[in-house]
């Protein structure tokens, strides 16, 4: 009997010969190739390109709307990773495969003022791109409901759910909407060798209020302690002034946001008896606004 390999079943053997597989097709060189991490996503560096494998087969539609959204706003001005001059994504044996010039070395994350200033610079985008609206739950009710905790604890992110879900109609919101990232946290961003800060990850790139891009840095400062006073004040003189902490729309954001990233973790509270711990340490923060945060920065 011949076994048919499941195509979304991504082992590093596999990955590698995607990777030559899409190397070839867009005329990279064929040898070199290096992996440089193997998560949801394989990684590879390839003369001077890095060539991303996706685990998951049905992510075909996630990486046609990133090299759309980075293709776009490259046009627009704004500072991103280019995509490779080769049609894609690529589908090879279920897989999608981009490929992107690779950023100079050595990089580094950003600094407040970089990524306020590139976060400016995207904002500043008009038109939509085509983009969606956003979609402020965006697979948090489905993590909730699948994530591996307590029923207690789901309790919690079901009722703080529920909370937020009924607030958003009401919410005000002082800027305008206009193309955002959807997912904007130092992370996303980096600084190449040549001194450029570039955007990465278009996944979530979307048309909603500039304010969902702003809250991250708000609550970092205010309740997670993850950067100091004078390191947000850098971000909002980068961004122009603009202070989302004294927003109306801010505490539902913050708590939004809060909940977002929770739920994300608790899908991996069984990884570590640390993480599980750090998934209850959330919930009951939600439970109890007035709690601190002592939240590790993941």
């Amino acid at each position: 009997m011949t076994v048919v390999p499941d195509p979304a079943v991504l082992g590093a053997d596999r990955a590698i010969r995607i990777a030559h597989e899409a190397a070839g097709i867009a005329g990279l060189p064929p040898g070199g190739l290096k992996m440089l991490r193997m998560g949801s996503n394989a990684i590879f560096r390839l003369g001077g390109a890095v060539v991303r494998v996706a685990r998951d087969p049905s992510d075909v539609e996630v990486a046609t709307k990133e090299v759309r959204v980075a293709s776009a706003l490259i046009a627009a001005g704004v500072p991103c990773v280019p995509p490779w001059p080769v049609a894609q994504p690529m589908v090879i044996d279920g897989h999608p495969v981009t490929i992107w010039h690779e950023i100079p070395a050595p990089l580094k994350q950003p600094s407040m003022t970089e990524f306020g200033a590139v976060l400016r610079h995207l904002h500043g985008v008009s038109g939509d791109l085509g983009l969606p609206l956003l979609d402020p739950w965006e697979r948090t009710p489905e993590r909730i409901e699948n994530a591996p905790v307590r029923e207690r604890d789901r309790r919690v992110l079901r009722a703080v759910l529920a909370e937020v879900q009924d607030r958003w109609g009401d919410a005000e919101f002082e800027l305008a909407s206009g193309v955002i990232h959807g997912d904007a946290h130092a992370g996303n961003a980096v600084r190449g060798g040549d001194g450029t800060t570039v955007l990465i990850d278009f996944e979530s790139a979307c048309v909603g209020p500039r304010e969902w891009d702003l809250a991250p840095m708000g609550l970092y400062v205010t309740t997670l302690g993850w950067i100091s006073r004078g390191q947000y004040t850098a971000f909002v003189d980068a961004y122009g002034g603009f202070d989302v902490t004294a927003a109306p729309a801010f505490d539902l954001l913050q708590r939004m946001r809060e909940l977002r990233m929770t739920a994300w973790l608790a899908m991996h509270s069984t990884e570590s008896a640390e993480t599980a711990g750090e998934v209850e340490h959330r919930v009951a923060c939600l439970a109890d606004p007035g709690l601190p945060r002592h939240w590790s920065a993941r």
